[in-house]
C-alpha cells in the first residue's frame, strides 16, 4: 500500500463557503482522490484553516506550516508521496515572490526528512518525492493587500520553477478548479471533485 500525506490548508481541510463549518467526509476533494486511486493507496489529509507556508498569524496560533510540518511527517510515516498545496493564507503577509520563497523553505525540510530524523526509521523509506501543487487563483482579497488577487496569479509560474529546481512533481490546480462564487477564496462542492479527479490521476503518475 501506498501512503500519502496531503498537507493543505483550509481548500484541504474542506472548507465549506456557505456554511463555514466543513465540508462532509465524502464531499471533499481528498476523498475523491482517495476514492478514484482505491485500496491500494493511503490517502491521509492534513488541512489546516488558514495555515501557511512560513508565517505566524498573530490572531490565530498554530498556523505556520513549518512549525506543524514535522509533527505530520513523524506522525504519518512511512510516506511514499508528500503532496502540498500552500500559498493563499501566505497572501495575508506577503507577495507571490515572498509566498514562493516560504514554499522553497517548507519543500527543503522535506526533503531533508530522513537526514534530519536519521536516529529513526525514515520518514520515506524510498526518498522524499513530492507533489507541488499551485492552489487555485482567488476572486477575492484574503487580507488588507489590494493587490493579492493578482498575486495569486503569479504563483504558478513561481512554483513550476520550485518543482524544476528541486525535481518535484507539480500541478496547478487553477486550470482545473476555481473558488465558488460565495466568497471567492474557497472551494465549491464542484471544485472539491474537480480537484479530487485531477491529483488522483496526477499521482498516479507519480507512483507508477
Amino acid at each position: 500500500m501506498k501512503n500519502i500525506l496531503f498537507f493543505g490548508d483550509s481548500n484541504t481541510w474542506g472548507f465549506d463557503p456557505s456554511t463555514t463549518l466543513r465540508y462532509p467526509y465524502q464531499t471533499r476533494w481528498t476523498t475523491a482522490c482517495a476514492g478514484i486511486l482505491g485500496e491500494d493507496f493511503n490517502c491521509i489529509p492534513a488541512g489546516l484553516n488558514g495555515r501557511t507556508t512560513v508565517f505566524d498569524d498573530p490572531m490565530k496560533g498554530c498556523r505556520n506550516g513549518t512549525k506543524g510540518l514535522d509533527y505530520e511527517l513523524q506522525t504519518h510515516k512511512p510516506l511514499d508521496l508528500f503532496v502540498v498545496m500552500l500559498g493563499t493564507n501566505d497572501l495575508k503577509h506577503t507577495d507571490a515572490q515572498g509566498t514562493a520563497e516560504g514554499m522553497e523553505r517548507l519543500i527543503k525540510l522535506v526533503l531533508s526528512a530522513n537526514e534530519r530524523y536519521n536516529l529513526s526509521s525514515p520518514v520515506f523509506p524510498a526518498g522524499p518525492s513530492v507533489l507541488l501543487i499551485s492552489p487555485i487563483l482567488l476572486k477575492a482579497h484574503v487580507g488588507d493587500r489590494d493587490d493579492d488577487i493578482a498575486e495569486s496569479a503569479r504563483l504558478s509560474g513561481l512554483y513550476q520553477r520550485i518543482a524544476e529546481n528541486n525535481r518535484l512533481y507539480f500541478l496547478d490546480a487553477s486550470l482545473y478548479a476555481e473558488p465558488s462564487d460565495i466568497d471567492g477564496v474557497h472551494l465549491g462542492v464542484e471544485g472539491h471533485r474537480a480537484l479530487g479527479e485531477v491529483i488522483a490521476e496526477k499521482i498516479k503518475t507519480c507512483l507508477v
